[in-house]
C-alpha cells in the first residue's frame, strides 16, 4: 500500500508538471478525435488513465457535469448525451484535494431538420470508429461481428466473454442506447445487424434512403403512404430519420422532439400562433398545442391531430379522409 501511495503522488506531480509545461499529460482521448461530427444524440468516449491515479473523472457537456467514474481500471468506456450544434466535453482528473488534469475536445452533432445544424463547421469532419482496428479495446471487446448479432440469444457485459450462448458484441459499448423511454424493437433485443449491414462502406452503414430498410419491417406502412395522392417530403425521399430517431426516444414513435416541435421546425409559419383562422375568422388564429384533443380522447392536441403525418390522399395531408377543410372542422366542431 505504501508503495501504491508513492507511486500515485509520484503520478501527480509528474502530471501536473506535463500539463504545465505542455509536454505528454497522464490521461489520453483515445475516441472521439477532436472536431468530430456525430449524426445521433449519444456520444461513446474512450479514455484511458494510468492505474495507479487514485482518483476519480468528472465528465462535463458545455459546462454542465455529465457523470462521475472513480478510476477502477486504465480503459474507461462511457457514453455521454450532446445536443444539435458544437458540443465542448471536458474531462477532469480529481484527487481527494485539487484538480490534476483537465482535457477538452468538441464534437459537432449534426441535425437533418435543424438547418443551421445540417451542415457541420469547415473544420469538423466524420470520424467512423469500426473503421480502424483498435488494438487497445479488443483486449475486452469483440471488434468483428458475428452471426448472433442478427439476433443474440443473450447480452453480457464484455463481448469477450464467451461463457454460454452466443452474446451481442454490440451491448457492451452501446447499452446506453436502451436509456431512453422508448426503445426500437430491433435495439431492445440487440439484433443490430437487421439494419446495419456488416460488409458496408463505412462500416455498419445502413442502406440509403434508409426506408428501404425500414420498410422490411414496415411493410404494411409502405403499401399505404406509397398508395396515396399526397405523400410528406421525408416519406417520400425515404428520409424516415429525419423524424425519427432509428433507436430510441423520449418521445412516443421514437419521434426526435414532441411533434409540435418537431413539425414547426420546417413548417415554422405553423407555429406562430396565426395557424388557419388568422385574418380570416379570428385574430388570434386556431390553437396548436396545449390543448387536449377533442377526437383523441386522452392525447394532447398537435399537428397531428388535423394532419396525417406520412401520407393523405387530400390536399396539406389532411387526416380522418377528409375532402376539404370545412369537413376536417366538423370533425371538432359538429354542433
Amino acid at each position: 500500500m505504501r508503495i501504491r501511495s508513492f507511486l500515485s503522488v509520484v503520478i501527480l506531480i509528474l502530471a501536473s508538471c506535463s500539463v504545465a509545461g505542455g509536454q505528454e499529460k497522464m490521461m489520453t482521448i483515445h475516441y472521439p478525435p477532436d472536431k468530430t461530427v456525430m449524426e445521433f444524440g449519444l456520444l461513446n468516449v474512450a479514455l484511458s488513465v494510468p492505474e495507479e491515479f487514485e482518483g476519480k473523472i468528472v465528465i462535463s457537456v458545455n459546462g454542465l457535469e455529465e457523470k462521475e467514474i472513480l478510476n477502477d481500471r486504465v480503459m474507461k468506456c462511457f457514453s455521454v448525451y450532446i445536443e444539435p450544434g458544437i458540443n465542448e466535453i471536458s474531462i477532469a482528473a480529481k484527487d481527494a484535494r485539487h484538480e490534476v488534469e483537465r482535457q477538452t475536445f468538441s464534437v459537432f452533432r449534426r441535425s437533418e431538420f435543424v438547418s443551421k445544424f445540417r451542415k457541420p463547421p469547415a473544420s469538423f469532419k466524420r470520424e467512423f470508429f469500426h473503421v480502424s482496428k483498435w488494438d487497445q479495446c479488443s483486449g475486452c471487446h469483440t471488434m468483428e461481428p458475428t452471426e448472433a448479432d442478427k439476433k443474440p440469444l443473450r447480452i453480457t457485459g464484455f463481448s469477450k466473454d464467451t461463457t454460454g450462448e452466443p452474446a451481442s458484441t454490440c451491448y457492451s459499448c452501446h447499452k446506453a442506447i436502451q436509456s431512453y423511454a422508448y426503445v426500437h424493437g430491433p435495439v431492445s433485443v440487440w439484433a443490430c445487424l437487421s439494419c446495419h449491414e456488416s460488409d458496408a462502406a463505412p462500416c455498419y452503414a445502413v442502406k440509403k434512403p434508409e426506408a428501404q430498410t425500414c420498410y422490411t419491417c414496415h411493410v404494411e406502412q409502405q403499401k399505404e403512404w406509397t398508395s396515396k395522392k399526397f405523400i410528406h417530403g421525408p416519406v417520400n425521399s425515404g428520409k424516415c430519420s429525419i423524424c425519427h430517431n432509428p433507436h430510441a426516444s423520449d418521445h412516443p414513435f421514437f419521434l426526435s422532439k414532441h411533434t409540435w416541435d418537431l413539425c414547426v421546425q420546417c413548417h415554422v409559419e405553423s407555429g406562430t400562433g396565426q395557424h388557419v383562422l388568422a385574418d380570416v375568422y379570428s385574430t388570434k388564429g386556431h390553437p396548436t398545442r396545449d390543448k387536449p384533443d377533442p377526437v383523441r380522447i386522452g392525447k394532447e392536441l398537435t399537428c397531428a391531430s388535423c394532419h396525417d403525418p406520412h401520407a393523405s390522399d387530400f390536399p396539406k395531408l389532411w387526416a380522418f379522409g377528409v375532402e376539404n377543410a370545412f369537413e376536417l372542422c366538423k370533425k371538432c366542431h359538429e354542433k
